[in-house]
């Protein structure tokens, strides 16, 4: 085992940079590492301990190519001796890279509020908690609009069933009544049978109803939820 300390390369150090580098690339991208790395990863022989430097070096440059301002340009030669001053500076900017895009890599903030005294990396956990923070402000702001919809929504589903309920219960009583048979027949003709009217559907019609709205209320419950811890993580920074 490869002991990990902070001296770890104040000389060469062959088998700690494989293990290092070999770390910080599957963090970027563990797909990629592993089809790239597949035919040098593990290290077993001196014919692999080149090929995974050749890799290494071609990844470190599409890297530099497409994050020129995070990743400057390094002297490839670097990874021959893979230790001392000059190294470690590299190493230094190559994690900070990796934690950068680790962190961006992710929805959810990682830190409620930056404590790193780096200030590289403390302007990266600001900018991620302000990224995240906006998109719980956006998404309280579409879930109130939800909620609203859905009030309304309900209120008039709620209206309307119960409008239906009493002129239904009004209909009942006076069910012997000839316009009444006829105004039933007339609402709900598919619960007529031979001039029969099958009360007991038209009323299971009407519980089958209220279990939708029953339904809306719980939805709109869970909306409000939501809606209140959305806006304690906002109000918490």
């Amino acid at each position: 085992p490869i002991p990990f300390t902070q001296s770890m390369f104040e000389h060469s150090n062959p088998g700690g940079f494989h293990q290092v580098f070999y770390f910080l690339f599957n963090q970027l991208n563990s797909v990629k590492t592993k089809t790239e790395l597949r035919d040098c990863w593990p290290i077993l022989d001196k014919k692999q301990e080149a090929e995974f430097r050749r890799k290494v070096v071609n990844m470190l440059k599409e890297y530099q190519k497409e994050f020129p301002v995070d990743l400057p340009y390094t002297n490839p030669s670097l990874f021959q001796s893979p230790g001392g001053r000059k190294f470690v500076a590299f190493l230094e900017v190559f994690s900070s890279f990796v934690m950068k895009m680790y962190i961006n890599k992710f929805d959810d903030t990682l830190l409620s509020k930056p404590v790193t005294k780096n200030s590289t990396l403390r302007k990266v956990c600001y900018t991620a908690l302000v990224k995240k923070e906006k998109q719980a402000l956006d998404k309280a702001l579409k879930a109130q609009a939800g909620i609203k919809e859905i009030e309304k929504d309900s209120r008039e589903s709620m209206n309307k069933i119960t409008e239906k309920y009493f002129e239904l219960k009004k209909t009942q009583n006076a069910v012997e009544n000839d316009n009444a048979v006829t105004e039933l027949e007339k609402s709900h003709p598919e619960y007529v049978n031979s001039g029969q009217i099958d009360k007991q559907s038209i009323l299971d019609h009407y519980d089958k109803k209220c279990e939708k709205v029953k339904e809306m209320q719980e939805k709109l419950k869970a909306l409000s939820a939501d809606h209140e811890e959305s806006w304690d993580n906002i109000m918490s920074v």
